[in-house]
């Protein structure tokens, strides 16, 4: 029974080679569709940020025109000061001029304003623009790297589930059923190590005196949890 014991335990070694590559096979397109759900986050806040520096740039553009506009209004209203033949006149005039400097100093600070706010703007998206094009040959090398892998994983879980089926064939058939029983209700794990008087498939405490029969490995032994087949292997 120790050899057999032996021959299943390293079937069960081989079979969770194969679930792990199946899992990385079915979870494949999952992260595929992540990566290109990142991209386009990363692309969507890029364009965000354009729209609202553009948008910033234009208003700048917009009140250095009409900043432009209004001192030449005061420039003519100014050159009308020597032309007035009244003091009503002229107090109108320079109540007029002073006005149009209020409105413009207002808008200069306005300007200076928007000139910051472009600037932190301007140093956002080149942040942005550097994340998404590191991020975006990164994730164009995981995807290399992942099509790879997927391409390839059929032919390895195909030669590893003929290596585990040339192990279970030396077998009973009573032993093959039941390994693949217990494999069909534990998810995958038939045969497990058990380590410091612990089944290493559920973790439970097994008694001490099974531990001892377990260790020698001469017949077969069932978890009182689980019902898992227990091996010891004492370098795992």
């Amino acid at each position: 029974m120790e050899h057999e014991l032996g021959t299943l335990y390293e079937a069960q070694k081989i079979e969770l080679q194969i679930i792990e590559k199946e899992t990385k096979l079915q979870t494949a397109p999952k992260k595929l569709k992540e990566m290109d759900e990142e991209l386009k986050q990363l692309k969507e806040k890029l364009e965000k940020e354009k729209v609202v520096f553009e948008e910033l740039e234009k208003e700048r553009k917009k009140k250095e025109k009409e900043l432009e506009i209004d001192k030449d209004k005061i420039k003519k209203v100014e050159s009308k000061l020597y032309e007035v033949k009244t003091n009503k006149e002229y107090q109108a005039l320079l109540k007029e001029i002073e006005a149009a400097k209020t409105t413009n100093d207002k808008t200069e600070e306005d300007i200076l304003t928007l000139m910051e706010k472009t600037e932190e703007l301007k140093k956002d998206y080149e942040s942005s623009q550097a994340t998404l094009q590191k991020r975006g040959k990164e994730i164009e090398a995981e995807r290399v790297k992942l099509d790879a892998e997927t391409k390839s994983m059929d032919k390895i879980i195909g030669e590893l589930k003929t290596q585990r089926d040339n192990l279970l064939s030396v077998l009973s058939n009573e032993l093959t059923s039941k390994y693949n029983t217990l494999k069909g209700k534990r998810s995958g794990i038939a045969v497990t190590n058990v380590k410091n008087g612990v089944c290493m498939g559920c973790f439970m405490n097994i008694p001490p005196q099974l531990f001892i029969e377990v260790t020698k490995n001469k017949k077969l032994i069932q978890c009182p949890s689980c019902n898992r087949i227990l091996y010891f292997a004492e370098n795992e």
